[in-house]
């Protein structure tokens, strides 16, 4: 069954409709039935934090996945995936979360190629996860950057990122080429039935992994001491196949020499009516990726206009579309992308997107129009949403007895129209309050300290 709000469950029905056949893709590639008797999937109210949630039963998701298309419904793959990976078998603790969700990454890329019966999407969908991990990477410090994070007292909160789906995932397919994809799958469902409905560290997968290919050679050489502690990207890359991503990798090519070019020549003409919305986000990925994200070497903002408008992207109703797009659009310094912007980051609470979006505003000089946005929706968004972009905005949120109260920011300062935004954390509800609180009388502008 499908459920949902009134206003989305026929769209939400008829997005979901393959789930029997993501179920009956895992039986077999596991070998396992599936083990909590009934499926159901519940289609939350947008502010959703997350896309996906892997309850047992019942598989919590985000209606930014209502594409009308079914073009995102790889994430229900990936929840359906945690009913081995991760409810099955489970992390022990949080610092082995690469167990939990690089192997579900692996097991969803099965399942997406059995049910499309084409083998080339394993890579294909592989080389946009790569793209997401590099960016992981430079955006989070070396404790949270390694398979086994240093976690300390930390949130775990703090330190989500795809690092622990792409990097273990990495792990896994590295394995997987070593040995074997046959030997590989029939490791996994030893390792399935041998930890079926209990816990397991990163240690004892790597014993269990040693035993299962004792005295096989090709299983030699894995340094596993540095996959496990050493930050940054997977000590050995894997060259992925290209075939499915040529032609969407050559276009975005084209124009990003278009754009070095100043406009001079024609435009791309490619028509990509017919391409699926995975080789549209391979080709905003690739300009994201050659771009370093948009920051580094911005795209011109006639390319980004003339780019948005022959392709449609800020009207797509395809969030992984859009996203991008407007990340992009952003760091050209694209102001009629702004509104759609504002829209996208407060008609929904998905952080993979919000995020990122607000990071972009705020560091490419749209801050007083991030800051204001999020205080004016900060109700909307889930506590935990709520949380982490206070510590994007570089608005403190550190801990007391009762209430926090941000204080002033000495270096990466943000002025926020005379006013001091004052931020406060109710330790007993985990909810936080943002107040604003007017400075009158007062010639400066007071600025914005993040936490230590």
């Amino acid at each position: 069954r499908v459920w949902a709000e009134p206003s989305v469950v026929k769209a939400a029905a008829f997005e979901f409709d393959g789930m029997e056949a993501f179920l009956s893709a895992a039986e077999e590639i596991t070998q396992l039935p599936y083990p909590w008797k009934r499926y159901d999937l519940l289609c939350l109210p947008p502010s959703f934090p997350y896309g996906g949630m892997e309850n047992p039963c019942l598989t919590f998701v985000t209606p930014t996945l209502l594409a009308g298309d079914k073009s995102l419904a790889d994430v229900v793959a990936h929840e359906i995936a945690h009913s081995w990976t991760g409810n099955l078998v489970t992390n022990l603790t949080w610092e082995h979360f690469w167990l939990n969700e690089g192997y579900t990454m692996w097991l969803q890329r099965k399942i997406m190629c059995a049910v499309n019966n084409d083998p080339l999407l394993f890579d294909f969908d592989a080389i946009g996860g790569f793209s997401s991990l590099k960016e992981s990477v430079e955006m989070f410090p070396d404790d949270y950057t390694r398979l086994i994070p240093v976690l300390g007292d930390a949130d775990p909160d703090d330190a989500f990122s795809s690092i622990p789906y792409e990097k273990g995932f990495h792990l896994l397919y590295v394995l997987e080429r070593k040995v074997g994809s046959e030997s590989f799958l029939s490791f996994t469902r030893a390792y399935l039935q041998k930890y079926k409905y209990g816990f397991i560290t990163s240690e004892e997968f790597q014993s269990f992994f040693e035993q299962y290919f004792e005295g096989n050679t090709e299983a030699d050489g894995v340094d596993w001491k540095r996959w496990f502690h050493e930050p940054g990207m997977p000590i050995e890359v894997l060259k992925f196949d290209r075939t499915l991503s040529k032609a969407s990798e050559e276009l975005a090519e084209t124009w990003l020499a278009y754009d070095v070019s100043n406009g001079v020549g024609v435009a791309p003409t490619t028509d990509i009516a017919g391409w699926s919305s995975s080789q549209i986000t391979c080709v905003l990925d690739t300009m994201l990726d050659k771009t370093n994200a948009g920051e580094a070497n911005p795209l011109k903002l006639s390319t980004v206009k003339e780019f948005g408008d022959m392709y449609g992207l800020k009207e797509t109703k395809n969030s992984e579309i859009l996203f991008r797009y407007c990340r992009l659009a952003i760091h050209a310094r694209d102001e009629d992308i702004l509104p759609v912007v504002v829209h996208f980051i407060t008609t929904q609470g998905r952080m993979k997107y919000i995020r990122p979006l607000y990071q972009d505003l705020f560091t490419c000089g749209y801050g007083v129009l991030a800051v204001k946005t999020f205080v004016s929706k900060k109700d909307f968004y889930h506590p935990i949403a709520a949380k982490m972009l206070a510590v994007d905005l570089k608005i403190s949120v550190e801990k007391g007895n009762h209430h926090v109260q941000g204080e002033q920011e000495e270096e990466n300062t943000q002025k926020v129209d005379q006013n001091t935004i004052k931020v406060f954390h109710d330790i007993s509800s985990n909810k936080i309050l943002i107040a604003i609180v007017i400075i009158t009388g007062f010639a400066g502008i007071f600025a914005l300290r993040r936490r230590k």
